[in-house]
Order: C-alpha cells, then sequence, then structure tokens
C-alpha cells in the first residue's frame, strides 16, 4: 500500500534543524544532490523528496518499497572521515573515554584515548541517508556497532551482522518517510533544535544523549558508543 503525505508527521528538517536554538554558518555537506539532476544513491530503496526551493531544510527520505520491522534497509559504507558538525554521524565516543576509567574497560580500545588520534569518530554520510530526519518516534536505527562494510563488500544474508548499517524499527509503508533517532548516534550534537515530530513520544529539545535520562534512553535502540558515554557519564558523577 502506498503511503499518503497526510498520514505522517511533518517531516523534520534534516539538520541544521528547523527551530535550531543556534544558528551559525556551517560548512556543506561533501554531499549534496541538486535537486534538477538528482541521481538516488540507493535506487529502488529510497528517494528524497525535496522541499519547496528555497527551503531545502523541509526535504526527507521516502521509501521505495515496504519494509517489515527488522528488515536491513542497506549497509552505511562509502562515508568519508566528518568532524561533529551539523550533517555528520557519531560512530565512537567523542571526547573517547579515558583509559583509566571503568567505562572503557568494558569496551574495545577504539573507544578510549588509547586508540590512535586518526580514529573516526564521525562520519559523513555520503549518501542519500544525510537525508533521514530525527523524529522521537523513528521508523529506522542506524546501527553503527562493529565496522563500515567495505566497498564492494556482498552479504548473500542480507542480514549485515556486525557492519554498521540501517534497520526497519517498525513495519515500513511504500512512501513513508524515514526517520532516525539523533540522540541514538550523538552525545551532544553541534545543532540542538526543538523537535517538530509531534509524536507521543516527542521528547522536545533535541540535544544529544548527554541530556537524556538513562530511564529514556533504555526505550530506544542506542548505539554502543554512547552506551559508553551514558557509563562514564554516571561514573563521573559518583566521584
Amino acid at each position: 500500500m502506498t503511503a499518503t503525505l497526510a498520514a505522517y508527521p511533518t517531516p523534520v528538517a534534516t539538520p541544521p534543524p528547523a527551530g535550531a536554538l543556534k544558528t551559525r554558518k556551517q560548512p556543506a555537506p561533501p554531499y549534496l544532490p541538486n535537486r534538477h539532476d538528482y541521481k538516488p544513491t540507493h535506487p529502488s530503496l529510497f528517494l528524497i523528496e525535496f522541499g519547496p526551493e528555497g527551503e531545502e531544510f523541509g526535504s526527507c527520505l521516502r521509501a521505495e518499497k515496504a519494509y517489515t520491522k527488522g528488515d536491513i534497509l542497506c549497509p552505511i559504507r562509502a562515508t568519508l572521515p566528518g568532524t561533529k558538525a551539523y550533517s555528520s554521524v557519531q560512530v565512537l565516543p567523542d571526547p573517547a573515554l579515558p583509559s583509566s576509567s571503568r567505562a572503557a574497560s568494558s569496551y574495545p580500545t577504539s573507544f578510549s584515548d588509547a586508540a590512535p588520534s586518526s580514529t573516526r569518530r564521525h562520519i559523513e554520510l555520503n549518501s542519500d541517508l544525510l537525508y533521514v530526519n530525527h523524529s522521537c518516534d523513528p521508523n529506522v536505527v542506524f546501527d553503527v556497532n562493529g565496522r563500515e562494510a567495505h566497498e564492494g563488500e556482498e552479504d548473500a544474508s542480507g542480514n549485515w551482522e556486525g557492519r554498521w548499517r540501517v534497520r526497519a524499527e517498525k513495519d515500513i509503508a511504500k512512501g513513508e518517510i524515514l526517520t532516525f533517532a539523533y540522540f541514538s548516534t550523538e552525545w551532544d550534537m553541534d545543532q540542538p533544535f526543538h523537535c517538530l515530530c509531534k509524536t507521543e513520544r516527542c521528547l522536545g529539545t533535541i540535544q544529544g544523549a548527554k541530556h537524556i535520562e538513562q530511564g529514556v534512553l533504555d526505550g530506544y535502540f542506542v548505539n554502543d558508543h554512547i552506551l559508553a558515554m551514558k557509563a562514564l557519564q554516571r561514573e563521573q558523577a559518583q566521584q
């Protein structure tokens, strides 16, 4: 069944989001398609719906097919090194966990300050996935536990276990807007904003997982690097 626009919440703007609490000039992300010669990066899977001219931050990504909860939409790969920015996705603790902390002892070395300084802690998606907007009641997750799938790497099962991937958090109809919870990857956002998802689960101001109580996060899929930073936050609060 093809979804109609009216059946879903108003799309939340691709960052920097509508209602941003900080407004400053930001560099453009490395991937920023032009509506007039747009070629999908994941044809047959999803498609950008561009906002009106001059209101590009009202753009969104719509599913080109139906998905069942638990389905893997695609691996996350061909990314570029990033820094903390409105368009990037965090994939490791930033700042890194002190190697002397109890929290660091429970996670891979890449999570701590013992990792090489060149370790990527943020990535640029470099694809249409940039247009998966925020919702406090998301229908997909960005699972960045494990590693990035190599260019040309295939997985006959389609599960992409242990590799970065986009997974359906609930059943998704063809034509539905794809959303994920930004705080499932972001610790302390470069550009906090007032959420416009209008769902019953809406948390209001979105600043990152640092500012959300653990009990609330427990109701969501949250990546391991966020769980590690939460563990460090609790550890430091007890000192």
